[in-house]
């Protein structure tokens, strides 16, 4: 059967502002209290969650490997859930996840007792998604999801030994050079975009902000007095505090503000939606709208600027990166970009905000050199 369905499409906040100024939740008849800080109380019940919810008197019966495979994914998929509502998981990728989980349940049996997964069994389900997929990326998805489920029982202590899922790896994926603008089909763009667009190019190239980072971007990110941007990267949670080119600001301050968010359509809607699809089977699938992907192939083609099929608002974040890269410092071009590799070299090199302010303004001496 797998795991039941959920109802997911909630925007309600799982916290309670408390009088006192903490935020807080009952939990079966008692009131947790996680800080005042809104961010890092939600991040410290996620943390907590599973235990709190009553898992806790189970974990020595847990943490010898007696857990089944669907006691395990039910409780994933409960911490999943919480973070889909506290607005730190796509709907999308939440999605995903149930589907990923049902489809290993449904391989290896969701009766299966953790400690009886074999890496002879792991290694054959390797074998049957490479058969059932034919996208390497989708392949690595089902893999990773699975991985990640192990490491997070594993962290907290749900599980002291788990699987051996380092034996299968993920599929290769040949990587070939892919477009980039130069400066004259950046000032070209610039030329024709409307007041919005022209912010986003700005943002992508000044941040290396792609479509969800504009989208869910909020006034409150900015501090335009001193010229900075605090956004952490909803893929993998960096932190990212960033100086903002003149440029970017008079964009900015040329938006007028309708609510929260600094972009909204002209219907007043979000840049980025989840919508929802039915098969003639009945079955649900849920599809993103990213109007920002549309709006900006409409401007390409408005410049008649020449670029490969499938270009689109991304290819200014790799822009943006292969600029910032001749500077030869990569932990200020991942800082940049908000990705979490370096990760043990970063653990020695404590503060590079000197250095990635640097990157962005040479940037900005590239792109901005021959604008008149």
């Amino acid at each position: 059967m797998g795991i039941l369905n959920r109802k997911t499409r909630s925007d309600k906040f799982p916290l309670t502002l408390h009088p006192t100024g903490q935020y807080c939740k009952k939990i079966r008849g008692k009131i947790y209290y996680f800080g005042s800080d809104k961010k890092e109380a939600i991040q410290t019940y996620l943390d907590q969650a599973t235990f709190l919810h009553g898992h806790t008197s189970n974990i020595s019966e847990f943490a010898n490997g007696n857990m089944t495979l669907n006691q395990l994914s039910d409780m994933y998929l409960k911490y999943q859930h919480n973070k889909l509502l506290a607005n730190n998981l796509s709907l999308r990728h939440y999605k995903d996840q149930v589907g990923s989980l049902n489809r290993l349940m449904d391989f290896l049996s969701q009766n299966c007792r953790i400690k009886n997964i074999t890496t002879l069994s792991l290694q054959n389900y390797k074998r049957n998604l490479q058969k059932h997929y034919g996208s390497v990326s989708r392949l690595n998805l089902n893999i990773s999801i699975m991985k990640a489920m192990f490491h997070w029982a594993r962290k907290n202590d749900i599980l002291k030994e788990i699987p051996n899922i380092d034996a299968i790896s993920r599929g290769k994926i040949i990587h070939q050079d892919k477009f980039t603008f130069d400066a004259a089909q950046i000032h070209k763009l610039i030329v024709f975009a409307d007041v919005k667009m022209k912010a986003m190019i700005w943002l992508g190239l000044n941040c290396g902000f792609g479509c969800t980072d504009c989208a869910y971007l909020k006034w409150t990110d900015f501090d335009l007095v001193n010229g900075r941007v605090k956004l952490p990267r909803r893929k993998t949670g960096v932190n990212r505090d960033l100086p903002l080119w003149p440029e970017t600001i008079s964009a900015l301050k040329k938006i007028s503000r309708r609510g929260g968010l600094v972009f909204y359509t002209n219907r007043g809607n979000p840049y980025m939606q989840t919508a929802i699809k039915t098969d003639a089977d009945g079955n649900e699938k849920y599809i993103n709208l990213n109007i920002i992907t549309t709006k900006f192939s409409r401007l390409i083609k408005k410049t008649d600027i020449i670029v490969p099929k499938g270009t689109g608002f991304y290819s200014l974040r790799r822009t943006s990166a292969t600029i910032a890269a001749r500077s030869g410092d990569p932990f200020a071009v991942q800082r940049l970009l908000g990705h979490a590799d370096l990760t043990m070299a970063t653990r020695y090199v404590q503060d590079v905000s000197a250095q990635t302010d640097k990157v962005i303004q040479n940037s900005r001496m590239y792109i901005c050199q021959n604008r008149s």
